[in-house]
């Protein structure tokens, strides 16, 4: 169960700490009634926030290659650009509807796996467009 605790309770720091870490799960301050920030321990912000491993590709995927991660609006661009060079791909989100929906889209990177024929053609595409070096 969630820790909501006052905004006044930030006065014993001591305390919040403990809580934080004891619980290893963001603590929810609120203000007037109504939620404010959100405190949680430095282990708990890494785990949140580190890049998963990657799993295998998803589902009966024999000869697929992993191929790249990005944002949302990246991957949409990215998709796109597969399609154009007919290049088949299966994409995957890191986190599940329910985790993105929790956390925002903002945290959300979508995977990209494709057959291994078609994998240098692809990795060229991504190096393309999305090398330090191209233009903006």
């Amino acid at each position: 169960m969630p820790q909501i605790r006052p905004i006044t309770d930030l006065r014993n720091t001591t305390e919040i700490s403990e809580l934080c870490h004891a619980k290893n799960e963001p603590v929810f301050i609120t203000k007037n009634g109504y939620g404010d920030l959100v405190i949680m321990s430095m282990e708990t912000y890494e785990a949140l926030t580190s890049p998963a491993p990657l799993p295998p590709p998803p589902g009966n995927s024999e000869g697929l290659r992993f191929l790249t991660e990005k944002p949302p609006v990246w991957a949409g661009m990215l998709a796109d650009v597969l399609e154009q060079h007919a290049i088949p791909y299966v994409k995957e989100s890191t986190l599940g509807a329910g985790l993105a929906i929790k956390t925002g889209s903002m945290s959300e990177l979508i995977r990209f796996y494709v057959p291994s024929a078609h994998f240098p053609a692809a990795k060229e595409i991504v190096e393309e467009l999305f090398s330090e070096n191209s233009p903006n």
